[in-house]
């Protein structure tokens, strides 16, 4: 295939067909919607395809909007997020019709609704609370604690509601939102901020706002050490049933922001061997492909698993898998047992179908890898 004579990522996107499915089973019985956290993975191919399965879009600049509105989703079924929307953003998410803005602070809700009394409309608003809970996971993806710059506590809500009072004609509260991290696997933590929720709910509730959607976010985890998938269908049903019945007596649309678990799994990256480099101390398979196509190793300290496209020889070597980037964090694995490689063999990275391309850079101006979307064994799209 010609793409592979350059980095490619290759997503399956029956695989995150079956995951949408188990995330909207998971919420059988309860009115919702889910909104596909665009930041994990904002190919147009994957855009288009879940929104034929019914899904909409969370996003978090006026770009991912554009883009989203594009590949054609529905404005109706676009969410705002992020702490720093311009002028301009707001704007064109207004003129757009979109469903909702989630609003980051008192500043941004009163340049919402200063550019809403300009255009002659009533902007739809969801105040992002945090909840000031410990999610547990790697602190540049903890998004819920008293230390993040995300979302606001109760201390905020006097003078939100004075806002809302000012500008009644332009306002329109439909709800609360909230999301506290990414990769978590604790639902108990997610029960927590839901409880918080709901209590600010209620109060915003008896101010006589008539609040119809409750936004939980999204966050839900994968495993990247561990091919096994069960557990994450087990967690995603779980995680339904727990909000169903942390939510229960709420008249509300329940809208959930998933991204990660949707599409992660879905992608692996692969390139090329370049170079084999024994020192005394250790082996590199050096690569076409590094940190500037897949950020996570260098930035977490994330583990993906590596897979050699090649026959095993029966002989193990303990490898670092490392890039062409003039940097000695680029890395994508470090002390990796694999078959001998050689010059030219293909390796896979796995479950780098979220955060992967979407964190892509053009750094040393290498070239962006390709994207090839695939589907019941069939290649479909190649970019």
């Amino acid at each position: 295939m010609a793409a592979l004579d350059q980095p490619a990522y290759i997503y399956d996107l029956d695989d995150i067909a079956l995951r949408f499915h188990a995330m909207n089973n998971a919420f059988a019985g309860a009115r919702h919607t889910i909104h596909y956290a665009m930041k994990a993975n904002s190919n147009a191919a994957i855009l288009r395809h879940l929104c034929a399965l019914g899904a909409g879009v969370d996003t978090v600049s006026g770009g991912e909007i554009a883009r989203a509105l594009a590949a054609g989703v529905p404005a109706d079924r676009i969410i705002f997020s992020g702490v720093a929307k311009t002028h301009q953003e707001i704007q064109r998410a207004l003129t757009a019709r979109i469903k909702q803005i989630n609003v980051e602070s008192p500043q941004e809700l009163l340049r919402i609704a200063d550019i809403a009394r300009q255009l002659g409309m009533v902007a739809n608003v969801a105040f992002r609370l945090n909840p000031n809970v410990n999610p547990k996971t790697h602190p540049y993806i903890t998004t819920g604690f008293r230390d993040n710059k995300f979302g606001m506590d109760e201390s905020f809500m006097p003078e939100l509601s004075g806002i809302l009072a000012d500008s009644s004609k332009f306002l329109r509260l439909r709800g609360l939102t909230m999301h506290i991290g990414s990769l978590l696997f604790d639902l108990e933590v997610f029960r927590e901020a839901i409880e918080k929720v709901i209590a600010v709910h209620d109060t915003f509730k008896a101010q006589g706002h008539a609040l119809d959607r409750l936004d939980i976010g999204g966050g839900l985890g994968v495993d990247y050490d561990n091919a096994d998938t069960a557990r994450e269908f087990e967690l995603i049903a779980e995680y339904g049933r727990m909000v169903i019945q942390a939510t229960r007596g709420l008249d509300v649309e329940l809208l959930t922001e998933p991204g990660r678990v949707l599409v992660a799994r879905a992608g692996v990256l692969v390139g090329r061997v370049q170079y084999i480099k024994a020192t005394a101390q250790k082996t590199f398979a050096i690569l076409d492909t590094g940190m500037h196509h897949l950020i996570r190793p260098a930035l977490y300290g994330a583990t993906h698993r590596i897979l050699p496209l090649i026959q095993g020889t029966g002989q193990q070597i303990m490898y670092d898998i490392v890039g062409p980037i003039c940097e000695s964090s680029d890395f994508l694995a470090k002390g990796v047992s694999l078959p001998q490689l050689k010059q030219g063999d293909c390796i896979a990275i796995a479950d780098a179908g979220a955060y992967g391309f979407a964190m892509a850079s053009q750094y040393n101006s290498h070239e962006l890898p390709a994207e090839i979307m695939v589907a019941a064994g069939r290649v479909l799209v190649c970019e």
